[in-house]
């Protein structure tokens, strides 16, 4: 064995992290049995009551953002350990914990944040751009040049 491979093996810092990979799959899981439970539950809510339950949305947005957190750290895309390693998250993801990403995805990023604040403002912009495509499409079918 050469001794790269040999003293890779034997850092401790790396089983740590190894360690700290396995507990948090395993909580990872637990979220996720989580967020379907909440997901249930608004369905089984909107059934009965007509509305989703309004408290219970930032619970399912905060176990989202700490599962991203928690598959970041999995997928060595970050070193960050999540909470309990850092306050529990409070709505959507911060730009921060993507370190080194390009301008592309920082654009992505921030457009994903601009739009999850308002949620009436994205139904609104995909229902604007819903109608003209079925406005296009009707204009080209009953277009008689067409034909």
């Amino acid at each position: 064995m050469n001794e790269k491979t040999k003293a890779t093996l034997t850092n401790l810092d790396t089983w740590k992290r190894g360690l700290f990979m396995v507990v948090f799959s395993i909580i990872s899981g637990a979220a996720k049995l989580i967020v379907t439970l909440v997901a249930v539950f608004q369905f089984v809510t909107l059934l009965f009551k007509g509305q989703t339950n309004q408290v219970v949305i930032p619970l399912g947005q905060n176990l989202s953002t700490y599962l991203y957190q928690i598959t970041l750290f999995l997928t060595f895309k970050t070193d960050a350990m999540p909470f309990p390693f850092v306050p529990f998250p409070d709505g959507t993801p911060s730009s921060d914990l993507d370190e080194g990403d390009n301008e592309d995805n920082k654009e992505n990023v921030a457009t994903t944040e601009a739009t999850t604040k308002d949620d009436e403002g994205i139904v609104d912009v995909a229902d604007a751009e819903f109608k003209n495509e079925i406005e296009t499409e009707k204009g080209t079918k009953n277009d008689p040049s067409n034909s």
